[in-house]
């Protein structure tokens, strides 16, 4: 029987019924790095299918837990089902949560088996930690949009919008990937010569609430607490699939917006379960799951 232990849902459920997020923190500190958006801290991390690919669950089944970025939530959940109901002795427990809380987690002691996280720089954090064994594999991409509420009370078309006076913007905290995602991304529009003059003060003084994870961004915006937010295409996909969609608007094609998602096993763990798990997400039936919730190829 699958159990998703998934701090993540529990908190997206009550927070649907009783408006229970966290509170709004007021105007952000956006800092702007020179480092180009392209180098978010890479860790290796293969592209192409680990020892891992091809490699079956045991026999005798057994329970395998996995740590995974909040943006896998719906994705792995589907994978971990049908896996489960193919091996009646397999249970697998997801896990779900901004990926640096997760590596947190590990680093005090937590046991899982697997590690999925949403950029390679959280994993080169838990494999400089002694978490990781083996090599890190890239198993999917993603790319960053804006949602709003589906009426998009606030009339949002275009990146330039979200420096528009009274609007409420939700973000993910620098502290875990989709936070330094968002971030580059509108570093990396003012700095193309494209954006307004003042747009990044504008988007700063307009946050008002920043996420321990993408997923309660995502709640926020649909309970209609905030006009935008900033998460993964994969949300946006997600919230259309369980019936509470968004409106998406895409950013421009010349600012970067794309996500790195590497997945390993740790150290300590059921190293026969993690590599099956593994291989089933790089198998054709993974990706296609992948590809359903709006996840892109490994680049």
């Amino acid at each position: 029987m699958q159990r998703h232990g998934t701090r993540l849902l529990l908190g997206l459920l009550l927070g649907l019924q009783v408006l229970a997020l966290s509170p709004a923190v007021g105007a952000a500190q956006i800092t702007c790095d020179p480092t180009p958006p392209a180098a978010s801290g890479a860790t290796p991390a293969s592209a192409t299918p680990s020892p891992a690919a091809g490699v079956p669950f045991p026999d005798e089944g057994g329970t395998v837990t996995v740590f995974a970025a909040a943006s896998l939530t719906d994705a792995f959940g589907e994978i971990a089902a049908g896996l489960e109901e193919d091996q009646p002795n397999l249970d697998i427990v997801i896990e779900t949560g901004g990926s640096q809380t997760l590596v947190t987690q590990l680093q005090e002691g937590a046991s899982a088996d697997v590690l999925a996280t949403a950029n390679t720089s959280t994993m080169a954090t838990a494999i400089e930690s002694g978490l990781i064994a083996g090599e890190p594999v890239t198993f999917t991409g993603n790319r960053l949009v804006i949602v709003t509420p589906l009426d998009n009370p606030a009339g949002i078309e275009f990146i330039d919008d979200l420096a528009n006076d009274d609007l409420l913007l939700v973000v993910a905290n620098e502290s875990v990937p989709a936070g330094t995602y968002s971030r580059q991304v509108l570093c990396a529009y003012e700095a193309s010569g494209a954006a307004p003059e003042g747009f990044l003060h504008g988007v700063a003084a307009n946050v008002v609430s920043e996420e321990e994870d993408v997923r309660n961004v995502l709640a926020k915006v649909q309970l209609g607490e905030a006009d935008a937010g900033l998460v993964y295409a994969s949300d946006a996909v997600a919230a259309e699939l369980t019936g509470n969609p968004v409106t998406v608007v895409d950013f421009p094609e010349d600012v970067p917006v794309t996500a790195t998602y590497p997945i390993a096993a740790v150290t300590g763990g059921d190293a026969d379960l993690a590599n099956a798990f593994i291989a089933a997400i790089l198998a054709q039936e993974g990706e296609a799951i992948l590809a359903k919730y709006g996840f892109t190829p490994p680049s």
